[in-house]
């Protein structure tokens, strides 16, 4: 399993105007810190904390990750639950 990877989004994501625009091209991913993880479980939904999560270890606005085609939101997020995802055994909290 690997702890970083890095995803060419399927459509890149620009956000602003003219030469002050970000264009985001591909996002690299890591295992997520609990921090991260806390911060991403507050979401009211499950989508809403794969965007939280994805824009934290990516490092960028969570509005960016909020225009990500779906294809490039389920494979960040396939990814990410490798490490939060029921088929790991030693998850924090469970007895």
């Amino acid at each position: 399993f690997e702890d970083e990877i890095t995803i060419t989004l399927s459509k890149p994501v620009i956000i602003g105007k003219g030469e002050n625009s970000i264009t985001y091209e591909e996002i690299k991913l890591r295992e997520p810190t609990a921090g991260e993880m806390e911060k991403a479980a507050r979401a009211d939904t499950s989508i809403g904390a794969a965007i939280t999560l994805i824009g934290l270890v990516a490092g960028i606005p969570r509005s960016s990750v909020e225009k990500f085609s779906k294809r490039d939101l389920v494979a960040a997020n396939k990814f990410l639950e490798g490490f939060t995802g029921a088929g790991q055994s030693e998850e924090a909290g469970q007895s």
